[in-house]
């Protein structure tokens, strides 16, 4: 019955993403069935582009310099991800604190280069009692980085905002000081440099359908998965976890389950050494998880 079914979907979604019945249910489609991904092109490039940050080995994403915690350590402020049309809802203890990792900040050298801590041309647009609402100038994506407990630390806003007063006040010769950018009305120079790492790719479509789905390695296992080099010529990057589940058992999830990926499709892995393989169009990704006792 397609009520039934209605409910173990919603029931499914629920237990492997975390993701609030209320929340759920706002992703329905007519038909009953839950939609985890958007087509907006350009909230598609900033959540991979997200992937990309949040999927990442310690400090090793170019964009992770700010220094104490690294983009995946924010995972410990983390309660759930969820994905809607105009924008993706990342729900967080200390909501201003992680928002303040996500702001960019720019440094510009004696030679004119640049160096981004943060993501580049992330805007906060609107903050209410529970939320900051971030946009993202070159994509017109958008984050919502939501309060878990609680209301939005004045205090925590406090302090973000000081340190662009802090900033404000070096003069010309201290132009290679860590500056703020994101009260910028504009995209800067330095962060205009960076629009490859949003620039789109086979794969844009597919990072953003990861993380929609990221749940399925931040919460349900509570293990780490990362990034790394593909070891198929004709894959873009393979994603790498150990303990919880198999690339099987992930890669039927995404393609054989309420949580799948529209269109993707599944190659499982020929043997332990082996890597699985996820299709979405002509992107291709590889995942390798590793069962560890």
């Amino acid at each position: 019955m397609p009520y039934s079914r209605d409910k173990a979907d919603l029931a499914m979604c629920r237990e492997k993403l975390g993701i609030p019945a209320n929340y759920l249910r706002r992703m329905r489609q007519p038909n009953g069935r839950i939609s985890l991904d958007t087509e907006a092109q350009g909230q598609q490039q900033l959540q991979a582009l997200l992937f990309d940050c949040f999927f990442s080995r310690g400090a090793e994403h170019p964009f992770d310099l700010a220094g104490g915690r690294t983009f995946p350590d924010l995972l410990s402020y983390l309660g759930w991800v969820a994905p809607q049309a105009d924008r993706i809802i990342l729900q967080v203890t200390t909501a201003a604190r992680v928002t303040s990792y996500l702001v960019p900040y720019v440094r510009t050298f004696s030679d004119n280069s640049h160096e981004v801590s943060g993501i580049p041309g992330l805007r906060l647009e609107r903050l209410t009692r529970k939320a900051l609402l971030l946009r993202h100038l070159p994509t017109e994506g958008r984050i919502e980085v939501r309060e878990k407990i609680g209301e939005v630390s004045l205090q925590d806003m406090q302090n973000l905002l000081e340190e662009e007063v802090r900033a404000s006040r070096f003069d010309n010769e201290t132009k290679d000081r860590r500056r703020p950018a994101w009260t910028q009305d504009h995209l800067t120079t330095g962060e205009a440099a960076m629009a490859r790492h949003w620039a789109p790719t086979p794969t844009t479509a597919l990072r953003s359908a990861l993380l929609a789905r990221a749940n399925l390695w931040w919460t349900s296992h509570r293990h780490r998965a990362h990034l790394a080099p593909a070891r198929r010529s004709n894959a873009e990057r393979c994603l790498r976890w150990a303990n919880g589940s198999t690339a099987a058992e992930i890669g039927r999830l995404l393609t054989d389950s309420p949580l799948r990926i529209p269109a993707a499709r599944f190659t499982p892995p020929s043997g332990p050494e082996d890597v699985g393989l996820i299709r979405l169009g002509d992107g291709i990704l590889e995942l390798k998880g590793e069962i560890r006792v």
